[in-house]
């Protein structure tokens, strides 16, 4: 319902040319942060050519501002408050992860807490059966890494895809088990790993044709997919 209110704000996606419209849509009161880090960059730059004040406020204040006020209006229902299933979700693995799970702090200003997720909404079409990427180009560690937590709230009927002339995978999950753990490793496949951060036709195509098979997740309604967002990947 919030969707068909509001519509929703593009999720822009970084490449090699800057930030590009996707086909993904979030809902709430603040944008991604690596939209919010795009736009302060843009604005130390156009602050440099026009000689503006420093004292205005920034598209990271702004961030962090959004997000407190996503908190509040997410856990706020009427004259009460409730848990949202992503704080839900936060308090389960806190709960199951030895090392626990709480929200990132921003390193210069540990007070200012990092966003725990935001809704995301995909109207197809998607070009290309879907946009390949990774969330980080660095090499796979054991010991950290970046993951992450989706919970689906609704998908395209799988049964109603195969009677039309809709990707039957539609709504669908791809992840390639691509595992560059070393520099080496990722010098060895620069060429491939280079058309991760572009989005175009040809760079897709490169893709799929040196990445092979993927993993298929048909995710049904109410379920919650973790997985690592270095690998490549991308929602059908």
């Amino acid at each position: 319902q919030e969707s068909l209110r509001k519509g929703g704000k593009n999720w822009k996606v970084s490449t090699s040319r800057g930030l590009e419209s996707s086909d993904v849509g979030t809902l709430g009161e603040h944008p991604p942060y690596n939209v919010a880090v795009a736009r302060e960059r843009q604005s130390i730059s156009s602050s440099h050519n026009d000689g503006d004040s420093k004292d205005a406020t920034t598209p990271i204040d702004e961030y962090f501002e959004g997000v407190q006020r996503e908190f509040h209006s997410r856990r706020r229902k009427g004259t009460s408050y409730r848990l949202w299933p992503l704080d839900k979700l936060r308090l389960e693995l806190d709960e199951a992860w030895q090392f626990g799970a709480g929200l990132a702090r921003e390193q210069k200003d540990p007070r200012r807490a990092f966003g725990g997720g935001l809704p995301r909404i995909m109207r197809g079409p998607t070009r290309w059966k879907g946009f390949i990427h990774v969330d980080d180009l660095g090499p796979l560690d054991s010991s950290r890494g970046l993951f992450s937590a989706n919970i689906y709230l609704t998908v395209p009927d799988a049964d109603a895809n195969k009677h039309t002339n809709t990707n039957p995978d539609a709504g669908a999950l791809y992840i390639w088990p691509l595992g560059v753990r070393s520099r080496l490793d990722w010098y060895r496949n620069a060429i491939t790993l280079s058309s991760l951060s572009a989005q175009d036709p040809e760079s897709q195509l490169v893709l799929r044709k040196a990445l092979g098979t993927p993993n298929v997740i048909h995710p049904k309604p109410g379920d919650l997919v973790l997985l690592c967002a270095q690998r490549p990947h991308c929602a059908v």
